[in-house]
C-alpha cells in the first residue's frame, strides 16, 4: 500500500511537473512580446535609477548617456525625459530641450514643472507666443487635490507652479515688449500684460523677484507710486539686494524726493560695499554726490527717515562711523529694509 502510495505521489508531482513546464513555454510562446515589454521595462527602470544617480553627482554626460539608455527601453518614463530637458538646458542645447520636454508632455499632459520649464526655453528661443500658450495651458489646469501630511500636499505644490507660470508670463510679456520695437501703443499694451501677470505672481509668491520685476514694469509705464509701493515690497522681502534700492533711488530722483533718493543710494552703495563690488561702489557714489547738492538745493518738505550717522561695512560687518560705535545687525537690516515714506507709497500704491 505504502509503495502504491509512493508511486502515485511521485508520478503525480512529476505529471505537474510536466504540466507547469509545458504551461510556461506556452506562455512564453504566446505571450512573447508581453514578457518582452515587461522586460524593457524593468531594464529602462535600471538605467533610469543609474542616471539619477549621476545626475544627482552632477555628472551630466554620464546622466545623459543612461537616460538615453533608459528611454530607449522605456519610451514612456516621462521624468527621465524631463530630466534630460534639463541636462540639455545646461549645456544651452535649447533644441534637444525642446525635444525631450515636448515628449514627456505628451506622454503625461498635466505635468506642470515640465510645461513651465518647456515655455521657459520657448521663451528663450524667442517663441514667445507659443511660451504663452504654455502658460496659460498651466493656469487652466484644474486638478484634483491630494493631502498626506508631512509628506504631500499638492494644493500647495498646484498654487505654487500657478505663481511661477504667472511670474514667467510676465517676463514673457515684457520680452515681447521689447521686441515690439518703436511702437509706443503696442509697447504700453504688452506692458500692462506684463504687469497684470506680476500681479498675480506677486500675490501667490510673495517674492522679491515678482515685486521687484512689477515695480521695474510700473516705472517704465510712468506710474511713479505703483513703482514705489512694489520696490518697497521688495526691499521689505529681501533688504540686501541692489537692485531694488538702486532702482528705488532713481524713482525718487526723478520724483525730486531728493532726500529719499539719497537714503537709497547710501543703501545700494553699502549693500554693493559688502559684497565686495568696488566698481560699482564708485559709480554709485559718484550718483550720491550729485545727488546730495539737489537736496541741499531743493530739501524734501517731510525729513528723512535716515539716521545721522553713515553706516558702512568692514570686515562683512555692518559699523558705523559715528557714535553709537555699534549698531546690532536686526536693526541695521530693518533700517534696510523700510522705505523712504514707505507708508505714504504704500497707500498710494494700494489705492492707485
Amino acid at each position: 500500500m505504502r509503495k502504491l502510495k509512493k508511486i502515485f505521489q511521485s508520478t503525480f508531482m512529476r505529471v505537474v511537473s510536466i504540466v507547469l513546464i509545458i504551461s510556461f513555454c506556452m506562455s512564453g510562446f504566446f505571450f512573447y512580446d508581453s514578457y518582452k515589454r515587461q522586460g524593457d521595462k524593468l531594464k529602462g527602470y535600471y538605467w533610469v535609477y543609474k542616471g539619477d544617480k549621476a545626475l544627482k553627482k552632477e555628472k551630466l554626460q554620464e546622466a545623459i548617456y543612461c537616460y538615453e539608455k533608459g528611454v530607449k527601453y522605456h519610451p514612456t518614463h516621462y521624468k527621465a525625459l524631463y530630466n534630460l530637458g534639463n541636462i540639455y538646458v545646461v549645456y544651452e542645447d535649447y533644441y534637444s530641450a525642446l525635444k525631450n520636454y515636448e515628449k514627456a508632455l505628451n506622454i503625461k499632459p498635466d505635468y506642470e514643472r515640465a510645461r513651465i520649464d518647456y515655455a521657459l526655453i520657448l521663451s528663450q528661443v524667442y517663441r514667445v507666443d507659443d511660451a504663452i500658450e504654455q502658460y496659460k495651458k498651466v493656469l487652466e489646469y484644474q486638478p484634483k487635490f491630494i493631502k498626506i501630511p508631512f509628506l504631500i500636499d499638492s494644493k500647495k505644490s498646484y498654487f505654487h507652479n500657478r505663481g511661477v507660470a504667472y511670474y514667467n508670463m510676465g517676463l514673457a510679456y515684457r520680452t515681447k515688449s521689447l521686441l515690439a520695437g518703436i511702437n509706443k501703443q503696442t509697447n504700453r499694451e504688452l506692458l500692462n500684460q506684463a504687469a497684470k501677470n506680476y500681479e498675480e505672481a506677486s500675490e501667490i509668491l510673495q517674492s522679491y523677484n515678482a515685486n521687484y520685476n512689477l515695480g521695474l514694469i510700473y516705472q517704465l509705464l510712468k506710474n511713479n507710486h505703483q513703482a514705489a509701493f512694489h520696490y518697497c515690497k521688495a526691499i521689505e522681502l529681501s533688504p540686501m539686494e541692489y537692485e531694488a534700492h538702486f532702482n528705488y533711488a532713481v524713482l525718487l530722483n526723478d520724483m525730486k524726493e531728493y532726500q529719499g533718493a539719497q537714503e537709497e543710494f547710501q543703501k545700494a552703495g553699502l549693500v554693493l560695499d559688502s559684497k565686495g563690488e568696488a566698481n560699482k561702489t564708485k559709480y554709485i557714489y559718484d550718483i550720491l554726490n550729485d545727488v546730495n547738492q539737489k537736496a541741499v538745493l531743493h530739501p524734501d518738505k517731510e525729513e528723512s527717515t535716515a539716521p545721522e550717522q553713515v553706516f558702512e561695512y568692514k570686515s562683512g560687518k555692518l559699523i558705523t562711523d559715528t557714535k553709537p560705535k555699534k549698531k546690532k545687525e536686526d536693526e541695521l537690516l530693518k533700517f534696510y529694509a523700510r522705505c523712504a515714506k514707505y507708508e505714504t507709497y504704500y497707500k498710494a500704491g494700494k489705492n492707485g
